[in-house]
């Protein structure tokens, strides 16, 4: 099965954002790390692609992405409302032991009206006043179409704490609402207490009637091994040193009870921010750089320079074949490339 370069992992996106410390307050990011789990084929193909079902079903909720690809993929075809598709179109994906194609018909459309709103408790203990009963309604007393709004965001059972929210009416009911477009009361009741009601803008926008079918592609299991037979390597022949960064990198990389490997579980090998790395690292860095990262989208091959070693890897050692996921500062390992002769 030839694999479509525009189809691959989102995964790999984070690894610009590890490698650069793209993160504000936190721990510096490491000048390497190297993670390697075990995987079998069907877990490679998890790895590399955008997976759906791999909870345990409990989640039916029609808005749960996974039960809806799930839906889509049992049924044959699903009809849902939505701002944009719901699922991912014109790439490979899997949903439990299958890859699919998903595409999505629009068949309908309507606007709606966004309203963006401030709520903030009155603290009447804090001898905070409460306005008059000409400024204030009790949420039992709103017009449904205010009360199916609110519940629809989760303010029906007590007032929010103090937040900044959107609520989304259809066109023709806004006329039936006394909070929106201007509030005729500026205080809502709840059963805990008052709150401050104010509109703070008003907008409109499309919400899509959208009918999803899919086609199966292949098994996992066929994806995957089309993965470690177009990109994977061995690592065998290793000295010692090297070796023995690579079973550490191996001992602590987890899989999934799927058989593919969670990209955050477990530890891994990694020269901290203020270390250099050793020989032996440098040696296996450069083991890397000879071969094909993992690249199955388009964006991917524009994701790093070519020369560049970061990046996703199908590796076998010792009889057994590992995702593998290398992040390198590359300040620390080569010298930049300018790209040409000045």
């Amino acid at each position: 099965m030839p694999l479509d370069r525009r189809s691959f992992l989102a995964t790999t996106a984070t690894l610009a954002v590890t490698a650069t410390g793209g993160c504000t307050g936190c721990a510096p990011s490491p000048t390497a790390s190297l993670r390697m789990a075990a995987a079998d084929d069907a877990g490679i193909a998890r790895a590399a692609l955008h997976t759906f079902g791999a909870g345990d079903g409990a989640d039916d909720d029609s808005g749960n992405p996974d039960a809806l690809a799930r839906e889509v993929v049992e049924s044959g075809s699903a009809t849902v409302e939505d701002t944009d598709e719901p699922l991912p179109i014109d790439e490979p994906v899997v949903v439990d032991d299958g890859v699919y194609r998903f595409d999505a018909e629009r068949v309908d459309s309507r606007e709606m009206r966004s309203f963006g709103v401030t709520i903030n408790p009155i603290r009447v203990t804090e001898g905070e006043e409460t306005p008059g009963p000409s400024e204030r309604i009790r949420y039992e007393d709103l017009p449904a179409v205010d009360r199916e709004v609110l519940a629809g965001r989760g303010y029906d059972d007590g007032r929010p704490v103090g937040i900044g929210t959107s609520l989304s009416y259809r066109p023709e009911t806004v006329p039936d609402s006394v909070l929106v477009p201007e509030p005729e009361y500026p205080v809502i009741v709840w059963p805990d207490g008052p709150a401050r009601f104010e509109v703070d803008s008003d907008s409109t926008y499309t919400v899509y009637t959208y009918e999803l079918t899919a086609e199966r592609v292949s098994s996992a299991a066929a994806f995957g091994a089309d993965v470690r037979e177009r990109f994977g390597f061995e690592l065998d022949g290793l000295p010692a040193e090297e070796r023995e960064i690579v079973e550490t990198a191996t001992a602590t990389g987890t899989a999934d009870p799927d058989g593919g490997p969670h990209p955050r579980a477990g530890t891994d090998y990694h020269v901290a921010h203020d270390e250099e790395p050793s020989d032996a690292f440098r040696s296996l860095v450069e083991r890397f750089r000879a071969h094909d990262r993992v690249v199955v989208h388009d964006w991917q091959e524009e994701a790093y320079e070519e020369w560049e070693a970061s990046g996703d890897y199908v590796v076998a050692h010792d009889g057994t074949t590992y995702w593998t996921r290398l992040v390198v500062d590359e300040s620390a390992f080569t010298e930049t490339p300018t790209g040409g002769e000045s």
